[in-house]
């Protein structure tokens, strides 16, 4: 993560765009939304997002279910939401 220059809050940051852009894409299906509201699930998701995001990672990392480029293809995407919040 240093090597990209971002924090564990950007990768928290990053998660939660990435759930809005979840919610945005069900505006047009409100009961939908409210029962995934509804159900805990969106509680459960958010619980330690970013530690199990990373933690999960590591794991396919160890377990070579993903390689290194994919993990930099992933990184620079939260780099790139860092720099979307930071800008404004």
């Amino acid at each position: 993560m240093k090597e990209f220059g971002f924090q564990i809050d950007d990768v928290r940051w990053h998660l939660c765009s990435e759930i809005a852009q979840r919610f945005l894409a069900l505006r047009d299906h409100p009961d939908e939304l409210t029962r995934l509201i509804w159900s805990g699930k969106v509680e459960t998701e958010l619980y330690d997002m970013e530690e199990r995001y990373l933690r999960s990672l590591q794991e396919d990392l160890d377990r070579a279910l993903t390689d290194e480029a994919h993990l930099r293809q992933l990184f620079q995407e939260v780099r790139r939401s860092k720099l979307r919040r930071t800008r404004g």
